[in-house]
């Protein structure tokens, strides 16, 4: 939000900025399908399309396409290795990407503000660039990117905005509310639900884009299945819990985990299979969640989570 906010801003003060996207990565490219940056003509910068000596370059090309009003797109393919004879980036960690620069002027605005009104409302739909520029889809794509190539003059992209990942966090108390801050950070909107009224740690969530209060009888209506679905049970105590990862334990989701001591998930476990669920059921849940880093304190066991969820997000990457 804050990166399109920030281009709207600038282009309104009567300046070029010029656009760079990464339309495809390979391999170990520091700079992944999907990262962005802004750049002025005076070298005022936000965001990264990977860092070091290829970013540099990379600017350096927008701020003089800016400086020589030069409007069309550029599209250049960077390969991080010293073999090759040409499109070398000047890294070597291996890999490749393919970075387009656009020069976007007040012409886009309307583009822009189509963006924003999508982030705000928390509905995906899609951006596309191509030659020609970028421009906003109201309609919601089947995959996050899609990037296809025939030539410099001829290729086109495609990227679900929006929020690509959507977080449950099932009770309100002070852990939730460090993991809301965390997953937030990581681009999640988060629903935070609660069966306590006046609860002041749900309160004082101010990142969750959703608070609920309602009995967790009624939880599971409020829970959509999807690949883009993150669950996770917090609940203020043993029986809640249970009654909570009852109604979930069949959704079709990403992920689905509950927080715990070892002793209580044993007993929860043993307590599910003598209500009839099988180990298949069982199977297909988290527990305890948070990587084992001996963490203490709310803040960081949201870390401890939040990294669970990158390192099996990450697991087939190189």
């Amino acid at each position: 939000m804050d990166f399109w906010e920030q281009l709207i801003q600038l282009i309104s003060q009567h300046k070029q900025i010029a656009l760079l996207y990464v339309l495809e990565s390979t391999g170990s490219s520091p700079g992944r399908q999907g990262f962005k940056m802004l750049v002025t003509e005076n070298g005022d910068m936000l965001g990264s399309i990977g860092g070091g000596i290829m970013e540099h370059k990379l600017v350096e090309l927008a701020k003089s396409n800016l400086k020589q009003n030069h409007t069309e797109t550029t599209i250049k393919r960077q390969i991080h290795s010293k073999s090759v004879n040409q499109n070398q980036s000047g890294l070597i960690c291996s890999g490749e990407q393919t970075v387009a620069i656009l020069v976007l002027t007040e012409h886009h605005l309307p583009t822009l503000r189509e963006i924003i009104t999508c982030l705000l409302n928390g509905k995906a739909s899609s951006l596309s660039l191509s030659p020609s520029g970028i421009d906003y889809i109201k309609t919601k794509p089947t995959e996050n990117f899609s990037y296809s190539y025939t030539s410099d003059n001829e290729w086109s992209y495609q990227e679900k905005i929006g929020f690509k990942k959507h977080a449950y966090i099932l009770g309100g108390g002070h852990i939730s509310r460090a993991l809301t801050h965390v997953l937030s950070d990581l681009e999640f909107h988060c629903t935070v639900i609660d069966d306590r009224n006046a609860l002041h740690t749900l309160e004082r969530n101010t990142e969750a884009q959703q608070k609920l209060v309602l009995d967790y009888s009624e939880l599971e209506q409020h829970i959509p299945e999807g690949e883009d679905v993150f669950l996770f049970i917090m609940t203020y105590g043993y029986r809640s819990d249970l009654d909570v990862l009852q109604q979930v334990i069949d959704k079709q989701v990403a992920f689905k985990g509950m927080m715990g001591s070892q002793a209580k998930v044993k007993q929860l476990l043993d307590e599910m299979k003598s209500l009839g669920y099988t180990e298949s059921q069982l199977s297909s849940f988290y527990s305890p969640i948070g990587l084992a880093i001996n963490s203490r304190t709310p803040q960081e066991i949201a870390i401890s989570i939040a990294a669970q969820i990158i390192q099996l997000q990450n697991k087939d990457l190189p």
